[in-house]
């Protein structure tokens, strides 16, 4: 079990998850993936953040127990995540950050935080061996959950 921050600035209001061998690591967004708020490949995955850029604490949680949805989430996917050779790295095209974790297939839960008082923007990793199905956790009314999942993401490029 695992739990750390990092101060990460986001761009392009998104929020990346991938394995750091890959060349292009960051996924072109099309209608559905747009609307859904995530665009998944294998080994890439990008959520739409709250805001368009700026800074964001980054809470992780590695094979800890997820709690239940709290009231100071906006939205929260849960998609799974194949992690290969040890290393991804979390963050945006402007930042990122590098992890190390044991290989496997994981549940990658995602959980934006309505900002504090001060205006902090924070969201929740939470990265648990096993394997999971696409789930919009909580969805705000920039969030379109209905029909199916678009899982097929281009590599942006």
């Amino acid at each position: 079990m695992a739990r750390f921050k990092k101060s990460i600035y986001l761009s392009y209001s998104q929020f990346c998850v991938f394995l750091s061998s890959l060349e292009q690591p960051y996924n072109d967004w099309n209608d559905r993936s747009f609307a859904q708020g995530f665009a998944w490949r294998l080994g890439s995955v990008s959520f739409r953040a709250l805001i368009d850029q700026g800074n964001h604490i980054i809470n992780f949680f590695v094979n800890e127990q997820a709690p239940a949805i709290s009231a100071e989430v906006v939205r929260a996917f849960k998609v799974p995540f194949t992690v290969k050779d040890r290393n991804i790295e979390v963050g945006s095209i402007s930042d990122s950050a590098p992890l190390e974790l044991p290989e496997g297939d994981y549940s990658l839960q995602v959980e934006f935080i309505r900002p504090s008082s001060s205006g902090v923007h924070a969201i929740n990793v939470r990265l648990n061996l096993g394997r999971c199905d696409f789930e919009v956790l909580k969805a705000d009314s920039e969030i379109d959950e209905q029909g199916d999942f678009e899982i097929t993401a281009a590599p942006a490029g």
